[in-house]
């Protein structure tokens, strides 16, 4: 009676179910998105290596530390701790780096571009490969020299077919010479790194008038991380003359942070952004119950004489509210049924379109979760926002409702 009921208003059963179709699409887009995205995050941290260890500007607990650098909290990391990490035997490789937007200008092209100042370790440390030419050394960081290595997408981009090495580019107005090209390397941590442009750190420095690096990222080698982070923490208050010798990590003007560590900020952020995302998407749900709801109301306002018939011949409460409950419920299901296939094509669309516009290491997920959560929660909904319909049609006078017009 409900499939007949409903087959009978197609037109009103389709625009009562558009609001869970639409809640329920939301809740797998969003959760399929977001798994998807902390599987990308997860996978980009440990491209670095469990060897991998980052010191950042900030307090050591990490409270505002941990996270892309930015110029908002204290900086305190200068050149003299890198080179004093770089004396250390136990570490394998230290880079110092900087990181700012600037305008590249070559032959009438002009760019805002990812600059990285970084030392001649930069290289190693992140596992990048020159196509053609040199990284700058040692010397060329002491020297403050005028040297560039390019993405292969700068290469393309503003040399096309001609070769980059020994031109002359600006950036920021001031000139440098290209000394190496980069191999493709995709994207990492949402950067394109074959459109930045790798300058020694102390020229970045020099041309934008600072005084401190903003993160230095080192290979600890077979060191246990714990154990590296803890010397690193030693020297560094050594090294700036903070005193505190219970090793409170609040009192520190430096964040130490490892592999795990970025493992487990991006774990919990994603876990708090998918929480978020499908309470937004789940207002949807809700706001699709109230539709059905009034749509019941309607439809018991419709129908009294033929509750009121149904009760004249013997149909007790529980068959009346039976039947309209079975009703909504039927709409939330169908409705929840259509969403759960919207959302998933969604997600694929979604994930294919992050492919070929970010990076080909975004990977669709089935959000099984999403779709027992959205079927469920879809057939809560009918049963919540249906049941006082139902029972107001349960409880009708059969006498007054056979009589009303």
């Amino acid at each position: 009676m409900a499939w007949a009921s409903l087959i009978r208003n197609k037109g009103r059963a389709v625009l009562t179910m558009l609001g869970i179709v639409i809640g329920t699409a939301s809740v797998i887009l969003m959760l399929s998105v977001g798994q998807a995205a902390e599987q990308y995050i997860m996978s980009q941290v440990a491209s670095f290596g469990s060897d991998m260890i980052f010191v950042e500007n900030g307090p050591g607990d990490g409270m505002q530390g941990s996270g892309p650098p930015t110029t908002s909290i204290k900086q305190t990391l200068t050149m003299k701790d890198f080179r004093k990490l770089k004396q250390l035997s136990w570490i394998r490789l230290v880079d110092a780096d900087y990181m700012s937007s600037l305008l590249v200008e070559f032959g009438g092209l002009s760019r805002t571009r990812g600059i990285s100042g970084s030392s001649e370790n930069g290289l190693n440390v992140y596992d990048a490969e020159i196509a053609r030419g040199n990284f700058f050394t040692a010397e060329d960081v002491d020297a403050r020299a005028r040297s560039a290595v390019i993405g292969s997408g700068i290469a393309d981009e503003f040399f096309g077919q001609e070769d980059p090495i020994g031109k002359q580019i600006k950036i920021d107005k001031r000139p440098y010479h290209v000394i190496g090209v980069l191999k493709p390397a995709g994207t990492r941590f949402f950067t394109n790194l074959d459109k930045q442009i790798y300058v020694p750190v102390t020229t970045l420095m020099q041309d934008l008038n600072v005084e401190h690096i903003q993160f230095m990222a080192l290979r600890i080698g077979n060191t246990p991380p714990n154990e590296a982070k803890e010397r690193i923490r030693v020297l560094l208050r050594d090294q700036h003359n903070l005193d505190n010798p219970t090793g409170d990590l609040a009192k520190d003007d430096f964040f130490v942070s490892s592999q795990e560590d970025a493992q487990k900020v991006a774990g919990s952020i994603g876990n708090i952004l998918q929480i978020l995302l499908v309470s937004i998407a789940a207002i949807s749900l809700i706001v699709g119950g109230v539709g059905i709801m009034n749509i019941m109301f309607v439809s018991v306002t419709e129908r009294t004489r033929e509750i009121g018939l149904r009760k004249a011949v013997g149909a007790k409460q529980r068959d009346i509210l039976g039947q309209f409950l079975a009703e909504a419920v039927l709409l939330c299901i169908c409705g929840g049924l259509i969403g759960v296939v919207s959302g998933i094509g969604f997600s694929w669309l979604g994930i294919k379109a992050l492919q070929a516009f970010q990076s080909p290491n975004w990977t669709f997920i089935m959000p099984i979760n999403g779709i027992f959560l959205g079927l469920g929660v879809s057939t809560a909904i009918g049963v919540v926002f249906g049941y006082y319909p139902a029972k107001k049609a349960a409880e009708l006078n059969p006498i007054q409702a056979l009589q009303y017009e």
